[in-house]
């Protein structure tokens, strides 16, 4: 196989106004246009400062939202536990009001007397009684304001 190429003689003169007509052209309306994006795109140095001290205050601005969130929830988890407790607590202390009333049957039984055990017991949980109903108040009105906060932000 044999490959044979058919050439058209040029004279230097033609290349040379070619080559001087390339290189003395306009810039077409497109060329401008991409020219002048790059100009805008590249931004200064001082832009490129306070664009990174926006994101950094984003990014903590988005940290301290978080923060919050989880607050709120753990606050929540909080609340549903004391109430949960004091719940428990005024259970436990109808159950031992009840057995009080026994405790002459419990000394013949058992052949000890249980007053001080359960006095004490019920003096304790009655101060777990009147504690919890405040400090649930308090948390309550924590979360209350936490979650005013967190809604105002959201807007």
């Amino acid at each position: 196989m044999s490959a044979r190429m058919e050439t058209e003689p040029v004279s230097w003169e033609q290349t040379e106004r070619r080559d001087h007509e390339l290189t003395q052209r306009t810039l077409s309306g497109i060329e401008v246009e991409r020219f002048e994006a790059e100009k805008v795109a590249a931004p200064s140095p001082e832009a490129e400062r306070r664009a990174s001290r926006r994101e950094e205050r984003a990014a903590l601005e988005a940290q301290e939202w978080d923060k919050r969130i989880d607050r709120r929830e753990q606050m929540r988890m909080e609340i549903k536990r004391g109430k949960e407790l004091l719940e428990q607590v005024q259970t436990e202390l109808a159950t031992l009001r009840s057995r009080l009333e026994e405790w002459p049957g419990y000394e013949t039984v058992c052949g000890k007397n249980p007053l001080s055990e359960y006095m004490q017991t019920i003096a304790a949980k009655e101060r777990i009684e009147q504690y919890l109903p405040v400090w649930l108040k308090r948390r309550e009105e924590e979360l209350h304001s936490l979650s005013r906060e967190i809604e105002r932000g959201a807007c």
